[in-house]
């Protein structure tokens, strides 16, 4: 409901501004006097200095309360505030110059109260469509996470905002397989409940047992790692697993990319599988996933 009723408040917003832009082309088309007295000056200017206090309140509010529908309040009061003034301007001009530029000004307020009723929607709208969690956002729960010597790595983060205070996360942690599990099991509560102290969100982190002690595995996976890196620096590998055959070895990963990245996920497959082939040897078969960075 935050972001629906924000998403109403921007489309009042757009819809005033056409109005604006309607009847300021019509005062173009057909000028005529505006009227003045020192009661009406008064009045707007009084009107102005109002809904700027309520601009400033409101943006306040609503950056403390992360509120959609403030912030669209804020612009609402901005957009009153712009229109006042260009009213009261062209009264001034009109009467002592007797230019009509109130038809023009109301025009160029219009075209600006529809450009912060577009930002205004588009705020409220990206958060119900859905969007990538912001970057400080994640790097504070990486931080948390990883706070903890036991865990090792962290993947697959995915961010759900249902608005204020509705904001739940899950992840893949990565521990050690040879540890005790019901040690790391507390471990993994324990960020869990981190996060939600933290970042007042709720979190549900799934445990990866990952080989730490196998010199050979991790001496594999680094060389995996640093083909990869010469690729792209971008992508990102976890999940690591070498399974033995009786004729080949398997290696068993998935790899991380943005969403808009320039290759396929089939060219960047077939590219890494070949590297791997070429620099490491024919007796590994590679079984990788591409994964998009949420």
């Amino acid at each position: 409901m935050e972001y629906i009723a924000g998403f109403i408040v921007s489309g009042a917003i757009i819809v005033m501004a056409f109005e604006l832009i309607k009847s300021s082309i019509e005062k173009i088309i057909n000028p005529a006097p505006v009227e003045y007295s020192i009661l009406s000056a008064g009045i707007l200017l009084a009107s102005i200095f109002v809904k700027m206090y309520m601009a400033f309140y409101n943006r306040r509010i609503g950056k403390k309360l992360d509120s959609a529908t403030m912030r669209a309040a804020a612009t609402d009061s901005l957009s009153d505030t712009c229109a006042t003034a260009v009213v009261l301007l062209g009264i001034f001009v009109g009467k002592y110059t007797g230019i009509q530029i109130d038809g023009w000004c109301g025009v160029l307020v219009g075209v600006f109260i529809f450009y912060a009723g577009i930002t205004a929607a588009k705020d409220t709208l990206d958060p119900l469509l859905g969007q990538p969690p912001k970057k400080e956002f994640v790097t504070q729960i990486e931080e948390i996470v990883l706070s903890h010597e036991e865990i090792c790595g962290v993947h697959d983060l995915l961010v759900h905002d249902y608005g204020p205070g509705r904001c739940m996360i899950s992840l893949h942690a990565e521990v050690p397989a040879e540890g005790d599990i019901i040690k790391l099991h507390e471990v993994v509560d324990d960020a869990e409940m981190q996060l939600q102290e933290k970042l007042n969100c709720a979190a549900v982190i799934h445990m990866d047992p990952v080989v730490t002690k196998d010199t050979c595995i991790l001496e594999l996976k680094g060389r995996i790692e640093r083909l990869i890196e010469e690729i792209d620096v971008i992508i990102t590998m976890h999940d690591f697993r070498v399974v033995p055959g009786q004729n080949h070895t398997k290696l068993i990963f998935d790899v991380v990319v943005p969403y808009e990245y320039s290759l396929s996920d089939e060219e960047l497959e077939n590219m890494i599988k070949r590297r791997i082939r070429e620099e490491v040897g024919e007796d590994y078969v590679t079984v990788l996933l591409v994964d998009k960075a949420y």
